[in-house]
């Protein structure tokens, strides 16, 4: 069994800082465009259509990044092995360690992976359309907040705004996440809102993904397997 992954090194531990500060001013940016562009009950209604619309990509997103991790390489993979493969699997020897993790050891990756993109999005280009703003703010919010949301869900006494959420079913609950840690340990990915995953599961889209990837060589090493 491969052991725990060293400690996060000052440098590590700065370029999460540096994303996070990079991720929260370009939300902050996002908000503010959206605050001032909303002037109309029909904007209002696009720009929360968008929002919600932007949530369930997050939810379809990570949960693709979350089923490629589990399903592809090993923690001894060049480049993506020791950074991306093996917190996944970390989680699936121990998926109460999470709940030890602190904010940006849990976090962080996403941050890191959001930064750039909206850097492009905000600062490197003109305004977008209000609609566009609502989107990618929801799915860029659901995205870092996807590793939070899923502790939360393993967390036997989770913070009470947390419970509020869950109790809302605006995020994963721990009823939903469940089936991801019971046999055969193929179902459930989707870990924002968890709202996906019947859609998945009935559709079988891990599935046909799995064989679409599989003819292209990729190499199978299931997280249930270890």
């Amino acid at each position: 069994m491969p052991e725990r992954q060293p400690r996060r090194t000052p440098l590590t531990i700065t370029v999460d800082l540096l994303a996070v500060a990079i991720v929260a001013a370009g939300l902050g940016i996002l908000a503010y465009r959206l605050w001032h562009a909303v002037d109309s009950p029909a904007l209002a209604i696009g720009a929360l259509a968008m929002l919600s619309a932007g949530y369930v990509m997050a939810d379809l997103l990570t949960g693709f990044v979350h089923w490629f991790c589990d399903t592809f390489f090993d923690e001894t993979t060049p480049l993506i092995g020791p950074a991306l493969i093996a917190p996944f699997r970390e989680h699936h020897r121990d998926p109460l360690l999470m709940t030890q993790h602190g904010f940006l050891e849990l976090t962080g990756s996403s941050f890191r992976g959001l930064a750039p993109l909206l850097m492009l999005i905000v600062w490197m280009g003109q305004p977008l359309p209000v609609h566009v703003n609502a989107f990618v703010f929801a799915l860029a919010t659901g995205a870092v907040c996807t590793n939070l949301l899923h502790r939360w869900a393993h967390e036997p006494a989770p913070p009470a705004f947390a419970r509020v959420l869950q109790s809302t079913g605006l995020v994963l609950t721990p009823v939903r996440h469940a089936r991801h840690h019971a046999p055969p340990y193929a179902a459930g990915y989707c870990v924002t809102s968890g709202w996906l995953n019947p859609i998945c599961e009935r559709l079988q889209i891990w599935s046909r993904a799995e064989a679409v990837f599989t003819a292209l060589g990729l190499p199978v090493s299931r997280a249930d397997r270890e």
